[in-house]
């Protein structure tokens, strides 16, 4: 009889952790879904470009008797350039800096060429070029966000203001309110273009996602829900599409 016991008792415990297994196996352990902002974005580099940019030429061959500036100096729209053959002086027609001189005293230049560029450095955006992956994820006054390699504590703000083919390349121009003191016409900076900002998204555990579906443990009960989700980081996922709450455990297996 005492041998009947023992044996009958070890078979209700083994039935018991069998079915415990059985269970656990199932239903895996179970993790809350986060909540968080997000903030996904489009990577590139830019180049600040000066909105004002004139490069001055002549119409027929002649020789240059005298010039007025050099590579470097600040001048005022209306400022006297260059001094051609036969007295002819050439001003500027904004404000700015002489940029590049390409041609000195007594050299003839020729027809189109030119003699020397001007840029106002004091109007200025970044130009990028982005593949055609991502510039189909940009819009006309997102936020971006410009920093120099040697400024990276400095926040600066600005926002797309034009979308354009050219030449085969996919053009984004960023307008910026204040460039930092320093930053120069045709310097490089990284450009992070804010494509989709969401303050609260809802992220689940990739490890609880199969073929789109997801268990979840909802007032007691288990049921299954299909989600649309994309990679976020660290194995979580963000869930786009799906009746998932926050309040519900997340089966992951």
């Amino acid at each position: 009889m005492n041998k009947r016991w023992y044996v009958g008792i070890s078979i209700v415990s083994l039935i018991v952790m069998v079915s415990g297994v059985v269970i656990c196996s199932r239903n895996g352990k179970t993790l809350k879904p986060k909540i968080g902002p997000v903030v996904e974005a489009v990577y590139a580099l830019g180049i600040v470009t000066p909105y004002k940019e004139y490069s001055l030429r002549v119409g027929m061959s002649t020789k240059i008797e005298r010039l007025f500036v050099w590579e470097g100096d600040t001048v005022s729209a209306g400022s006297p350039l260059v001094q051609l053959d036969g007295g002819i002086i050439l001003r500027s027609p904004f404000s700015g800096t002489i940029a590049k001189l390409n041609r000195k005293e007594s050299e003839i230049v020729t027809a189109q060429e030119s003699i020397m560029t001007i840029v106002d450095p004091k109007k200025m955006y970044v130009r990028l070029s982005l593949d055609q992956e991502s510039i189909i994820n940009v819009r006309k006054k997102q936020k971006a966000q410009v920093s120099f390699e040697n400024l990276r504590n400095t926040i600066i703000t600005g926002y797309v203001s034009r979308i354009y083919p050219s030449d085969g390349e996919f053009v984004v121009t960023v307008d910026v309110d204040n460039f930092p003191e320093g930053v120069l016409p045709y310097m490089t900076c990284d450009v992070a273009i804010a494509v989709r900002e969401k303050d609260r998204a809802l992220f689940i555990p990739q490890k609880a996602v199969i073929n789109n579906m997801v268990y979840v443990i909802r007032n007691r009960k288990k049921i299954m829900v299909k989600v649309t989700t994309q990679k976020y980081k660290d194995g979580w996922l963000e869930v786009l599409e799906g009746d998932v709450k926050s309040e519900d455990a997340i089966i992951v297996r």
